[in-house]
């Protein structure tokens, strides 16, 4: 008969937390730590983790910011697919296209670098 486990498997034995390190902070630095993890997007372990290890932590990017990466993406993919109908079909038949999108990613970045 088999024993089947439910759940989930657990952790190799390197990937384990077995230490921890107390910090003791007063309520205003607890408070603009806490802050800093939530714009950042990260737990309040996490983000301590990272600033203890040098790493770099930018602030998660809002709904209007990932609108706009996302924007970009399309962009990119159709810039893609002119590449290509251009590579069959030559430039010209694709140079007014090209062009527009150009501007339109060149007004998103512009957006986005505010």
């Amino acid at each position: 008969m088999t024993n089947n486990k439910r759940g989930r498997k657990p952790k190799p034995e390197w990937q384990r937390l077995r230490n921890e390190i107390k910090l003791h902070l007063d309520d205003g630095t607890f408070a603009v730590v806490k802050d800093m993890a939530s714009e950042a997007g990260l737990s309040l372990n996490r983000f301590i983790t990272r600033a203890v290890l040098g790493a770099n932590i930018r602030k998660a990017l809002t709904e209007d910011e990932y609108r706009m990466v996302r924007s970009l993406q399309g962009i990119a993919n159709n810039l893609n697919q002119l590449t290509r109908c251009a590579n069959g079909m030559g430039f010209d038949s694709v140079a007014s296209r090209i062009d527009s999108l150009l501007a339109l990613t060149l007004d998103l970045l512009s957006k986005f670098r505010m």
